[in-house]
């Protein structure tokens, strides 16, 4: 009898137990119309009801239950919020604390969340609700400033998930005020804002036209810049385009991934009543900035930063501090610069991997040992729409960078320079690395007034300049190669070829080059095709030297030159061949010296003269 009860007494608590798991994995679901009183047709305001939504999710995440899963349905149609304003407009969902938690659209072209007409953004006057202009650049007086809040933020959240919904800001019909900030409106009107959250997942969301951000992630979890804890926020098949002020602007974060995404055409929407786009600074696709904190281990995958007013993607550092960022990776990416810079990086630690840069990238990382890089990389000015590509240059660093690096990379110019790089310093630690790039000259017309710059370079691997199918008349191109503040900046290393096989070019050699280091395993080997010229630059109180090193080889083609001006010297331990019809201009007062096994060989029909088209085309190019 008792075996019986004690039997008994275990089922009822195993059934009780079972009961509670069950009742603990329960999945609670609720619909934005049915339990909060959303109508979304598309002119009923609704604003009302998301706040509500979120009120309840976030007095549920006070309580034990709010550790169990919800689901917040939004039913398909379109749902009107936010409503004519004097003063800045609350957020429409503000969840805060919740945990274990989705929102889902039927899907984003038949959900949308649309700002209502004739909200006021910017500076209007606290008393007449005049639009105000102020007289100051930079105007930040609170109670003139009215922004349009954010539709969704996630603040103190974990495990949140938001699909299928399309959130418009509507900012072609907003009534524009004053500037407000430094540049444009820095008010809020943000689509949607991530703040000290972990594992949240952003799918299949179109978020456009809003005044400031399609979205923003600002968090200090991180408490260094190594922190093992990421965020793991990531934001897949969604577009952010259309906005004021960014795509996406990430100001803190340890651990971000957008895969599949736009952020393009930012600072694009022209307000009718302005006659001018919604503009603020920077106006880019994605900003990297952090403020106050650090972004690391962020991934940019497979995604477009295309057409915005400012950059591409834009990441600048101020001043000599410590490093803020860390492992930046924009992976198999397209950025197409139109009035702006493709990119402009200053930060630390970036790496562009198998992207197409079409426009200009600028600047780079000041820093050597966390340089910016570029791996299997296409930089060409292809034009967008008939509008050509930003910038002179494929790549423009004037004394800013150092150590930055380019690997199994190809620039095409069609239009522009292909090149205007000088090193921030001249020591051989902070010269640029070019190894297996391959640079094309494909330019119909010559690009006026612009000549390409190398000033501190090493080349490895096999470096080849070609001339492409629009480039059937070659007109002359210039490159620039070293520097006078430093000998032998530029060096082709052992195991390395320089190819210089585009017609029409001369490479101006100032105070040296280095084909081949002393004792170095591997021939190094640089070729002078028909119709260019190598020539090494005079320079008053030096003697600037072309060096070949003992398993070195400079060959000279047919139809190719090799000038040395007075006061220059070529040591030769390797081998100088300068190859029938070839041209090799010695001037009385430069020096070739050969030493060890090198030696120079002038094969029988070698022109000892300047190359006579190209250099009178130099000497009156120079003149003009």
């Amino acid at each position: 009898m008792i075996l019986e009860r004690l039997k008994a007494s275990w089922l009822v608590a195993l059934l009780l137990l079972v009961g509670y798991a069950a009742a603990a994995q329960a999945v609670l679901h609720k619909d934005l119309k049915k339990d909060f009183g959303a109508l979304g047709n598309g002119r009923a305001n609704d604003h009302a009801a998301f706040v509500r939504a979120a009120d309840f999710f976030n007095q549920r995440a006070k309580t034990p239950a709010g550790a169990g899963r919800a689901v917040l349905h939004i039913p398909a149609g379109v749902y009107r919020i936010g409503q004519p304003n004097t003063s800045s407009l609350g957020d429409a969902l503000s969840f805060v604390g919740c945990r274990n938690l989705s929102i889902v659209g039927a899907d984003s072209a038949t959900t949308e969340i649309r700002y209502a007409d004739s909200l006021r953004y910017g500076a209007f006057d606290p008393t007449t609700h005049a639009v105000y202009e102020s007289p100051k650049a930079f105007f930040t007086e609170w109670s003139w400033g009215v922004g349009g809040g954010i539709a969704m933020s996630l603040q103190d959240c974990e495990n949140v998930q938001v699909t299928n919904l399309t959130i418009n800001g509507n900012s072609e019909h907003l009534l524009v005020g004053g500037h407000w900030g430094d540049t444009g409106i820095q008010q809020s009107f943000d689509g949607i804002f991530v703040r000290n959250s972990r594992h949240v997942r952003l799918s299949k969301l179109a978020v456009h036209h809003f005044g400031r951000d399609g979205i923003q992630v600002l968090s200090h979890l991180a408490k260094k810049l190594d922190d093992p804890a990421q965020e793991d926020i990531l934001l897949e098949n969604s577009r952010f385009d259309y906005n004021g002020r960014q795509g996406l602007s990430i100001t803190g974060v340890n651990g971000l991934r957008a895969v599949n995404c736009s952020f393009s055409h930012t600072g694009r929407v022209v307000i009718p009543a302005l006659g001018k786009p919604l503009y603020s600074n920077p106006g880019a696709g994605v900003d990297i900035e952090p403020e106050g904190g650090y972004v690391a281990n962020v991934r940019l995958e497979n995604c477009r930063f295309v057409d915005n007013a400012g950059q591409g993607i834009v990441s600048d550092r101020y001043g000599d501090g410590p490093p803020t960022t860390k492992n930046i990776v924009i992976r198999n990416c397209l950025l197409w610069g139109i009035t702006n810079w493709s990119a402009w990086v200053r930060q630390t630690d970036f790496l562009f991997e198998n992207c197409r840069i079409y426009g200009a990238f600028v600047t780079g990382c000041a820093l050597r040992t966390e340089a910016t890089r570029f791996v299997g990389c296409t930089f060409e000015d292809r034009p967008y729409h008939g509008q050509p590509a930003y910038g002179q240059h494929l790549v423009y660093s004037n004394k800013e960078a150092r150590a930055m690096s380019f690997t199994n990379c190809r620039f095409v110019g069609t239009r522009n320079g292909l090149l205007y790089a000088a090193t921030a310093a001249a020591d051989s630690a902070s010269a640029f690395r070019l190894q297996n790039c391959t640079f094309v000259l494909n330019q119909a017309e010559p690009p006026l007034g612009v000549d390409n710059l190398l000033t501190n370079v090493v080349f490895s691997g096999v470096t080849t300049v070609e001339g492409g199918p629009q480039r059937a008349t070659p007109a002359p191109a210039s490159f620039g190669l070293g520097t006078a503040e430093a000998e032998k900046s530029i060096v082709v290393r052992s195991g390395g070829q320089l190819r210089l096989l585009a017609p029409g070019c001369r490479y101006l050699v100032q105070n040296g080059l280095t084909i081949g280091q002393p004792g170095a395993r591997g021939a190094a080997r640089v070729l002078v095709g028909p119709d260019n010229i190598l020539a090494l630059k005079q320079v008053p109180g030096k003697e600037p030297e072309l060096y070949i090193g003992p398993q070195a080889q400079l060959v000279i083609k047919k139809g190719g030159a090799l000038e040395l001006p007075p006061h220059t010297q070529v040591t030769i331990a390797g081998q100088l061949l300068i190859e029938d019809g070839a041209y090799f201009f010695q001037d009385p007062q430069a020096k070739v010296i050969t030493t060890g096994r090198g030696k120079l060989h002038l094969v029988q029909g070698a022109l000892r003269s300047k190359h006579p088209e190209l250099s009178a085309a130099y000497s009156q190019a120079s003149t003009d």
